[in-house]
């Protein structure tokens, strides 16, 4: 299950869409109505958090959707109790505010940005507000949800395959564009000249010449496949002929190889035991959302919603 948008970061939970405003009624959920002028609304933080994403590719149904959704969970949260202490909805605009800053170039700027778009700063400070609420209200539902590493353990005997690492080498190269002097080139690194300082002389690898031709380790078909059949069948401490690919003429040294395995249970419990106990923890609130929509039915005027 994807993440819900309402508990990502705050311009995460931000639908772009195109449309005009209005008091027009487009979604009703539990007596509460929401008009176009909060879709509006929400369509302009949009673009002015994510200014370079197409607005106009976004169905605005989708932000209803979003906004019902939102709605009933926030009255959710408030019958349950939960509040936002002020000081963490200041440190969430702060930190949301220095980023702004440094993507629209300085405070001036913001300000004529947020004028623009006709958003103030206590739009953005309630839409922080209201996704903290959100958080903590995930949070109180799933807190129960735990995994342990017997059930951890069980998953990864079940789906061994999923912690296999394919063979692995460790490899430099020296890209040239003309064969002659890849021919000399290596010609000079069988005599004993240094591979990382030819490398950095002449490679026209921006992304490794700097780095003495280190291009870390790599598996079968990450690279072209020419320079992928001489790489590994290069032994370790070897130079490879010069291999043409469409971006010239390749030198490649290799100077480690790791065999195919399988990952044991030890390396990979910490992060499993992380994702499993992420997804059912998902797939409660999930459970608990559709629990609530059937309880409102939210209606989405501008389509029949698809969530």
């Amino acid at each position: 299950m994807k993440p819900r948008a309402f508990l990502a970061t705050a311009v995460a939970v931000l639908i772009l869409a195109s449309g005009c405003s209005g008091n027009r009624v487009v979604g009703t959920v539990g007596g509460k109505e929401i008009h176009e002028a909060e879709v509006d609304k929400r369509l302009a933080i949009g673009a002015l958090l994510a200014p370079e994403l197409d607005a106009s590719k976004v169905p605005r149904a989708s932000v209803v959707d979003q906004l019902l959704e939102e709605e009933m969970l926030l009255r959710e949260a408030e019958k349950q109790g939960i509040t936002v202490e002020p000081g963490k909805v200041k440190a969430a605009w702060e930190e949301l505010r220095a980023g702004l800053i440094a993507q629209y170039g300085d405070a001036k700027k913001l300000e004529a940005a947020l004028r623009k778009a006709g958003v103030t700063q206590s739009d953005l400070e309630k839409l922080l507000a209201d996704n903290l609420k959100l958080a903590e209200l995930y949070q109180k539902v799933t807190a129960d949800v735990k995994v342990t590493a017997a059930e951890a353990e069980k998953y990864y005997r079940e789906h061994l395959a999923e912690f296999k690492v394919p063979e692995q080498i460790k490899a430099s190269h020296i890209l040239v564009a003309d064969e002659k002097l890849a021919q000399e080139i290596r010609s000079r690194l069988l005599k004993g000249e240094d591979f990382g300082k030819l490398a950095k002389e002449y490679s026209i690898d921006p992304g490794s010449k700097e780095a003495g031709g280190e291009l870390g380790y790599f598996s079968p078909g990450q690279m072209v496949p020419e320079f992928d059949k001489a790489a590994f069948e290069t032994p370790i401490g070897g130079l490879s002929p010069v291999v043409k690919s469409s971006f010239g003429f390749h030198i490649i040294k290799v100077e480690d190889k790791k065999p195919a395995r399988t990952l044991s249970f030890a390396e990979v419990e910490k992060v499993l035991t992380k994702q499993l106990e992420d997804q059912r923890k998902a797939d409660k609130f999930e459970a608990f959302v559709a629990g609530l929509k059937e309880k409102l039915k939210p209606q989405n005027r501008l389509q029949p919603s698809a969530s």
